[in-house]
């Protein structure tokens, strides 16, 4: 609020400052005009008297009665009478009292519909803005000039008279400055097409229209379409029947098409329909009327709609800045910056120009001119916004390109990666099954030697008595007894294998209670210990009495079977006469069980692997099994089980067991 109020302050004084020199021009009004050497041009509004026509039927025969030269009024400088349908007649008496009889009069209103001068002059087109007339005022003499004007819009009669060798230098000059000014403009426009023609934007190319319009309007304000319109009206005759014939319709019809193009212009650059519902029918209600006044003018302009247009255009300029304001009270940053120039372009430009065509302002360079300048500030402070924002949504662009080329690039390292791991993992899960192809083959084949090999004993034994091979009774009850010993042996592997086989330790299937280990332990060792002696080695059984109770949740026939197969094993690769060690030791949090034998011992690089699954040494007779189903049982008790071994030194087996509440 405080912008705007500096800014209408700012307009006051500029209007001020402006008004005392034209009406200052007029407080002689209604006298003779002189002309000295040296002065080159004049104004002829401060010297010139008005006489409304309402009824436009005066002709310059009814001017000479007295009674319509005494209606006759002093203009006092005024050269903008508002709308009105009245036709306007001008009296000027000039005493050419220069030396140079050339002059040149100029009517600066390149929109005015019709004129007529008494007497008749020529009209000059040559390299013309405005409608220009040559005139020659014999020196010494007094000369009276009549001028007669019609037109549909704000009736504008600013008039100025010239010595004709001056005027090149005023048309060089002016000339100039229009190429300058529309240069910038045509500038602007190209901008707009190149920025549309890149992004495919709409809102683009609706400036670009926008400008290229409102050029049309300015180039028919300043002249530069005078030949378009013909000369006749200009020397008396009467206008053409199309409405394009009138510079004042053209004038108005391209300045509400410039309104329809800014109202689509907003539309696409800002967001109504979301930002604000008001906002959103105001952009509708103009995108529908505007077209339909723009036909309306190609019909019905002469019968008087050139006040309406008036206000509607100032009016449809209301409401685009009410778009606009709605907008950024949003939050919308581009109605934010688009309000910026609207406002002192509407202060210091549009409204002046609105008064003068009015009459509420004189004619003056800066009521002529701050409609044009304010317009192309607005259009260059918007062509550099659509660039910034061009530019921002470009570097977006390429920041989403460049986030895109990365995010890519990491896909491709993740994949790449993904691939890489599996591939390895086909490569180990190939080398796996390569292995478990290799240990079933094996299997099969030590499944079927240790089979095969006891039963072919069997078959032969008991084919002996029956034929009675062997007729001695000792020799009788040593088949048997093998025979019977490799029964024991099959049955064994077959224990062992289906064991393995129903994964009856993983399954939960284990008959777990707590046990008094030393006590356990001690029974079991004597047990083991006779089946030892039993084969013709010898056993030591090592169990130092433990300082404290060792109490162990675990299934005691599972642990047996562990130690039986560890005795086995042992017994396996231990010759006759041989030692095999049973202890049992109190660790800290477990108990620690040996079995240790004096047999040929184990190699480092075989050490590793004999707890797999059908994995034997050497030309070792067994399924292999032993000690995986141990190590099975082992870590589901929560132990583990390793060996120890040298070759030549015999091999060393432990594992542990975790004692309850040795962990508190």
């Amino acid at each position: 609020m405080r912008i705007l109020y500096i800014m209408i302050m700012l307009y006051v004084f500029c209007s001020v400052a402006f008004s005392p020199a034209i009406n200052a021009m007029g407080t002689t009004g209604g006298s003779e005009l002189s002309l000295a050497d040296n002065e080159s041009g004049y104004s002829i509004n401060a010297r010139m008297d008005v006489l409304e026509d309402a009824q436009r039927q005066w002709t310059m025969d009814d001017l000479q009665s007295p009674e319509l030269q005494n209606q006759f009024q002093p203009a006092r400088g005024k050269s903008s009478f508002g709308y009105t349908s009245s036709a306007y007649w001008v009296r000027v008496t000039i005493n050419n009292e220069s030396s140079n009889d050339r002059w040149e009069l100029s009517v600066i209103n390149s929109i005015m519909d019709k004129i007529d001068i008494y007497p008749t002059k020529t009209l000059i087109t040559k390299n013309r803005l405005y409608p220009s007339y040559e005139i020659t005022l014999p020196q010494g003499q007094k000369t009276t000039i009549y001028m007669r004007f019609e037109t549909y819009g704000s009736m504008i009669i600013p008039l100025r008279l010239m010595a004709q060798s001056s005027m090149y230098d005023k048309m060089s000059n002016e000339l100039l400055f229009y190429g300058f000014y529309y240069g910038m403009i045509t500038v602007i426009a190209v901008f707009q097409i190149v920025l549309f023609l890149y992004t495919r934007n709409r809102a683009y190319l609706y400036y670009m229209l926008n400008v290229a319009v409102f050029c049309t309007v300015m180039l028919t304000w300043n002249g530069f379409m005078l030949p378009l319109f013909g000369t006749g009206r200009l020397i008396g005759q009467e206008m053409g029947e199309g409405i394009w014939h009138s510079p004042s319709a053209v004038y108005d019809f391209f300045y509400v098409l410039g309104r329809w193009f800014g109202t689509l212009f907003l539309a696409k650059i800002l967001f109504p329909r979301t930002d604000s519902p008001t906002a959103k029918w105001i952009c509708r209600f103009l995108n529908v009327i505007c077209p339909i006044i723009c036909i309306s003018i190609l019909f019905f302009y002469p019968l008087g709609m050139a006040q309406f247009l008036f206000w509607f255009k100032y009016g449809s300029l209301f409401l685009a800045i009410v778009i606009v304001v709605l907008c950024a009270r949003k939050g919308d940053r581009i109605a934010f910056y688009l309000a910026i120039p609207k406002i002192p372009v509407i202060l210091f430009a549009i409204v002046p120009k609105a008064l003068l065509l009015y009459g509420l302002l004189p004619n003056n360079t800066f009521t002529r001119f701050a409609s044009q300048f304010g317009l192309l500030g607005d259009f260059i402070f918007i062509a550099i916004l659509m660039y910034a924002l061009m530019n921002q949504m470009r570097k977006k662009e390429e920041n989403a390109q460049q986030e895109l080329v990365q995010t890519l690039s990491d896909w491709n390292v993740n994949l790449k990666k993904t691939v890489d791991e599996r591939t390895e993992s086909l490569k180990r899960a190939n080398d796996e099954l390569i292995v478990s192809e290799t240990f079933r083959s094996q299997m099969l084949q030590n499944i079927s030697h240790d089979v095969r090999s006891p039963l072919s004993y069997v078959q032969s034994g008991i084919g002996a008595l029956i034929h009675k091979f062997e007729t001695r009774p000792e020799h009788q009850e040593r088949i048997l007894r093998n025979v019977h010993d490799k029964v024991l042996d099959i049955n064994r592997f077959i224990d062992d294998f289906l064991a393995l086989s129903r994964s009856e330790v993983a399954s939960g299937s284990a008959d777990l209670r707590m046990v008094i280990f030393y006590d356990w332990f001690e029974e079991i060792g004597k047990e083991l210990a006779a089946d030892i002696e039993y084969t013709g080695r010898r056993c030591v059984l090592a169990i130092p009495p433990f300082e404290t109770d060792a109490d162990v949740w675990m299934d005691p026939f599972l642990i047996k079977r562990v130690l039986s197969n560890l005795v086995d094993n042992a017994c396996k690769f231990t010759l006759p006469n041989g030692t095999i060690t049973l202890q049992a030791s109190l660790e800290k949090h477990s108990v620690c069980i040996m079995v240790g034998d004096t047999g040929h011992g184990i190699g480092a690089e075989q050490v590793t692997h004999i707890f797999q699954r059908h994995y034997k040494e050497g030309e070792a007779q067994g399924s292999g099994l032993g000690l995986a189903i141990a190590k099975e049982i082992v870590e589901t008790h929560g132990g583990e089980i390793w060996a120890e071994s040298e070759p030549g030194k015999g091999s060393r087996f432990y594992f542990t067991l975790p004692v309850v509440g040795a962990g508190k």
